[in-house]
């Protein structure tokens, strides 16, 4: 498989099916023939020697299926963005500046960084999106981000980095959670009868070598939103990692404790910008990072 190539046609004919329901109504809506499409479906099953869908009364994607699925919807997205952007430009409009940033990043300083990037680019493109942190960093790595502005991980190898400052997240809990008294206490066992509630969920294959944090907890709710993540510990339903700066500006936060005496309950960690190593960055791209610059006086 390793010189294999999945041609953007065969993805879209693959794409369709699933998300038409059948493989007619996948020809309809691409306007070719139901041949075509099952050929390029077929296509993609023999380069991967693996079925894609279980064919019948409904289609039902295989585990192959799911992941080539996914990985269809970012491919055919990225060319998507990528033909408006030639559009834009063939009309004489400017570039867009597409980042990807954090919850926290979002919250206290993207406001004046944005307001002062249009000050500046006033006719640039915006595209800017709220993401966990490791959706940034497969935002970015897909092309549907340029920048990403968050966390850096462990791994960063596939990117080049702008480190713009360091923070620290804590592990925290609300008086009402019925094992508040034993988790201040440093109980790490009260710990395992609880959710860790968390922004997206860790892959258990990342981490392979080291257990993994998740399995501190009795399980992780993914949740997204920030403000909801902050209520559902307010209330006792369970505990978070949340950024110092955070706590300490957030009002929802004032009666949180801090549970730093547990062994993994502070997180020390690097923010700042990156982009994919060797990437020949954009002009609106290049103006953020130097506007980045400036703002956190590098």
């Amino acid at each position: 498989m390793a010189n294999m190539r999945l041609e953007n046609s065969e993805l879209r004919a693959f794409r369709a099916v699933i998300e038409e329901g059948g493989f007619r109504r996948a020809a309809d809506a691409l306007h070719i023939s139901q041949s075509a499409v099952s050929q390029a479906v077929a296509g993609l099953e023999f380069k991967l020697e693996a079925p894609l869908v279980q064919r019948g009364k409904e289609l039902r994607l295989t585990d192959v299926g799911r992941r080539l699925f996914d990985h269809a919807v970012d491919v055919l997205l990225d060319e998507q963005q990528t033909l408006e952007d030639i559009v834009q430009l063939k009309q004489g409009k400017t570039e867009t500046l597409s980042l990807a940033l954090s919850a926290s990043v979002n919250r206290f300083d993207a406001p004046a960084l944005i307001s002062a990037y249009y000050k500046e680019n006033p006719h640039t493109r915006m595209k800017v999106a709220e993401m966990p942190s490791r959706s940034i960093i497969s935002a970015v790595l897909s092309g549907n981000a340029e920048l990403g502005l968050g966390p850096f991980q462990k791994d960063m190898v596939a990117f080049e980095t702008l480190p713009l400052y360091g923070d620290s997240r804590h592990l925290v809990v609300s008086p009402r959670h019925p094992q508040y008294a034993e988790m201040i206490n440093g109980d790490e066992g009260a710990l395992k009868l609880t959710p860790l509630i968390a922004s997206a969920l860790d892959n258990p294959e990342l981490r392979p070598s080291i257990q993994r944090l998740r399995d501190q907890f009795s399980t992780v709710w993914e949740v997204s939103s920030l403000p909801l993540r902050i209520h559902m510990v307010e209330e006792g339903m369970g505990v978070t990692f949340i950024d110092r700066k955070l706590l300490e500006e957030h009002p929802s936060c004032a009666n949180f404790r801090i549970m730093d005496d547990v062994s993994f309950g502070r997180i020390d960690k690097q923010v700042g910008l990156y982009f994919r190593a060797g990437k020949n960055l954009s002009g609106s791209a290049k103006n953020f990072i130097a506007l980045c610059r400036r703002y956190w006086q590098l």
